[in-house]
């Protein structure tokens, strides 16, 4: 009997789509919000660790686009180099793409140490991006930020599976 992520996604239906914008869309809400200071640094990005949840267990509709694209926007919504978070979510997208397989074989905490590798690897482009413009090295906090990614992972995949329960029981959400 093969028990591989690939069996299995045959057997589950896909998403809907409201769900995965609508969980998009908090994300970047949560991004937006006015963080200053030591969270400013050290807040995980949540537009991009509900991107790679979704790509990782939507692929047929989660891809690299939908990584530039949400880059984009959380380039123009920080006002900072464009292009910066496109290229870092693109990169993002593409290792999970790469590793889903794995990944999904996985227990959700040992995803969660995957997942923390491709946030500090997101984060070192952006970094490194802003060195080569001339900035200043912002500081050791940065690692925080996909640490604390890591560890909302979990919280992550138990509530994009909450709609999806409800609806294979019988219970329709409108």
């Amino acid at each position: 009997m093969d028990l591989s992520p690939a069996s299995r996604d045959a057997m589950t239906l896909p998403a809907p789509m409201r769900l995965l914008t609508g969980s998009l869309v908090i994300a970047l809400l949560l991004n937006l919000l006015p963080w200053s200071d030591w969270a400013l640094r050290a807040h995980p990005d949540f537009l991009l660790l509900v991107l790679l949840y979704w790509v990782a267990h939507e692929p047929r509709t989660m891809g690299q686009g939908w990584g530039f694209f949400l880059g984009l926007i959380m380039d123009v919504a920080n006002s900072v180099l464009l292009g910066q978070h496109a290229l870092a979510y693109v990169a993002a997208v593409f290792l999970v793409q790469l590793l889903r397989v794995r990944i999904l074989q996985l227990t959700v905490f040992e995803q969660a140490l995957h997942i923390a590798a491709v946030l500090f690897l997101s984060q070192t482009i952006g970094v490194l991006l802003n060195l080569s413009m001339g900035s200043d090295f912002p500081g050791w906090g940065l690692l925080l930020a996909p640490l604390l990614g890591a560890i909302l992972w979990p919280l992550v995949n138990w509530l994009a599976k909450l709609p999806r329960f409800r609806r294979r029981f019988g219970q329709v959400l409108r």
